[in-house]
């Protein structure tokens, strides 16, 4: 299901303000929370193992995520983004899969069983609710408002 890129990017239609990001499990593997079994209210973003949950600041809405994997970023991002955290991530299967509500959007393959740094990045996620309240039933379908940059940086 993996790709044999160090860096991916697709649109990913956000319903309900949420999407996520998650692996796929293999046989004999423990039972570990799907990335919708992450709490949606403790912050715009929560990471479990093989699996991370993101919350954005409005509603229905297109935006572009990025997943990429390396020490650095592979080129620079605009001002406009902003770094929302870093966390241990921990890969199970190594096969991830972007997915909203409505399932699978694109996949991203990491090395299995392997540790990582993961840096999640936004633009335009403090204006977002409002952008969106302005653009609601005067656009469709809603884009621009955000963007999504997860760097997954390999732990030694």
């Amino acid at each position: 299901m993996g790709v044999s890129t160090d860096r991916v990017s697709g649109t990913v239609e956000i319903d309900r303000s949420i999407f996520g990001i998650d692996e796929s499990r293999r046989p004999g593997e423990p039972e570990r929370p799907f990335w919708t079994d992450l709490p949606v209210d403790a912050g715009p973003v929560q990471v479990s193992h093989g699996t991370v949950l993101v919350r954005s600041e409005a509603q229905a809405h297109d935006v572009e995520v990025t997943l990429e994997m390396g020490a650095e970023l592979s080129k620079p991002m605009g001002a406009e983004f902003e770094l929302l955290g870093e966390w241990p991530y921990h890969s199970g299967s190594g096969d991830l899969v972007v997915c909203t509500i409505d399932g699978p959007e694109f996949s991203f393959a990491v090395p299995a069983d392997s540790r990582f740094v993961l840096r999640v990045f936004r633009s335009g996620g403090a204006s977002a609710a409002a952008r969106f309240d302005e653009l609601m039933g005067h656009q469709y379908p809603i884009t621009g408002l955000e963007a999504y940059h997860f760097l997954f940086v390999p732990r030694a």
